[in-house]
């Protein structure tokens, strides 16, 4: 799975998913990706202005979602159940 992929569906995860650790996501959406690569993913998100308030925390990393976020993880949801 590309990198993108991964983002993409971390963003749909994190809009679905409101207060749930990213690593807990990952898993539920069966995204391969290592606690740096993960890193590395929600801070792509951030600089798309898709989340904030990223939180590294010994229970996982969080984040919330602003409404740009929101809006393009409705699209891409929208487009696949299309």
């Amino acid at each position: 799975m590309s990198t993108e992929s991964k983002i993409t569906k971390l963003l749909a995860g994190i809009c679905l998913n409101y207060g749930t650790s990213l690593q807990t996501i990952v898993r539920q959406f069966g995204i391969k990706a290592s606690t740096p690569e993960l890193e590395q993913m929600i801070d792509e998100l951030h600089d798309r202005g898709y989340v904030h308030s990223i939180e590294k925390s010994p229970k996982g990393i969080f984040a919330q979602i602003t409404s740009e976020g929101n809006e393009k993880a409705k699209d891409l949801l929208e487009y696949a159940v299309a």
